[in-house]
């Protein structure tokens, strides 16, 4: 069962279906007539329009993609129920609540999976080899840039009709998760800046700046802006023994220089690699979970503490003070 038939959820049935799972073997759950007929026409997906219906048809997981203020609602309604449960990150507006959820799912052994995808992606995953070598050593400043204008995010519809606030805090959380993945650890302090420029029509911040320490020592700097009509999307990891650098967006790359070699190594890339394969290669672990009651890679618990480092970049932003981040 899939909750929500915007661009995520139908991005979640491409995945299913990819993995060969039936499209009678998937249903959405979806208020909104325009998108239950429009997902019937492009991948035969029937719908229900309420939860009600819903719980009717049975289902044996639940992936939540609606918009994140709905999030932790539909994950406790799986928990409750003892259902396994895909989550798009972040898990939750706020914290409150989601003690409950960690309870249920810990004392009935559920897979709990939030949706990270960029680890999953070719790029990212040879720097984790690389991370891994001890050649490479110990990290010691980790920097991402993000910028992808807002109006280019769903070109078929107006942006101020579909965007929030939460949305760039999901961005930050979808960074955040993959640092934790990369880097094997969490971040122990933030400071941050989130600015309006005024060049959207939205609420909230376009641009969020983010300097932070791990809990193992690594600097961490963020950008992410909605601003920059050519993408960019980037990572730069130096160690004392080197740097590796990637580019998922425009073009996905990765390379590494090690200063003993005083050369670059280019990753070889798949031939038409698509930003898609790695949402897809995300599902296939997912459903390897689910078959081999494993944890997921991302446990629920990073997922809380990530939810504690946005209330803390909210609060560092507000008052120009860096926070402590507790466990």
């Amino acid at each position: 069962m899939i909750f929500g038939g915007g661009s995520m959820g139908k991005r979640r049935m491409r995945c299913l279906l990819a993995h060969g799972i039936a499209a009678s073997d998937i249903r959405l759950l979806e208020p909104r007539a325009d998108r239950r007929a429009e997902c019937q026409q492009l991948y035969a997906v029937a719908s229900v329009p309420d939860l009600a219906a819903g719980w009717a048809w049975q289902p044996d997981v639940f992936i939540v993609s609606a918009p994140t203020k709905y999030h932790l609602g539909y994950c406790l309604e799986a928990a409750r129920a003892g259902r396994d449960f895909f989550c798009e990150i972040a898990l939750a507006v706020s914290a409150e609540g989601s003690e409950e959820l960690l309870a249920l799912v810990e004392a009935q052994r559920l897979v709990a999976a939030l949706g990270i995808n960029n680890p999953f992606h070719a790029a990212m995953r040879q720097a984790k080899a690389w991370l891994q070598d001890d050649s490479f050593g110990a990290p010691l400043t980790y920097q991402m840039a993000y910028g992808n204008y807002l109006p280019n995010w769903h070109p078929w519809e107006r942006y101020q009709d579909f965007y929030d606030e939460t949305q760039i805090m999901g961005v930050v959380a979808q960074e955040l998760g993959t640092l934790y993945t990369l880097l094997g650890t969490r971040l122990s302090a933030v400071s941050a800046q989130t600015a309006h420029s005024g060049a959207l029509e939205i609420e909230g911040p376009d641009t969020v700046q983010i300097i932070a320490r791990t809990q193992g020592g690594t600097a961490v700097t963020m950008q992410l802006d909605l601003l920059q009509d050519r993408q960019k999307y980037e990572y730069r990891i130096v160690s004392a023994a080197g740097l590796i650098e990637v580019q998922l967006m425009p073009q996905p790359r990765a390379r590494r220089y090690l200063n003993a070699s005083g050369q670059y190594e280019e990753a070889r890339l798949p031939a038409g690699y698509r930003f898609e394969q790695a949402y897809i290669d995300e599902f296939g672990a997912f459903l390897n979970a689910l078959e081999s009651r494993r944890e997921w890679y991302h446990p629920l618990r990073d997922g809380l503490h990530i939810l504690r480092c946005l209330d803390a970049l909210k609060r560092s932003s507000a008052s120009g003070r860096r926070m402590v981040i507790g466990e």
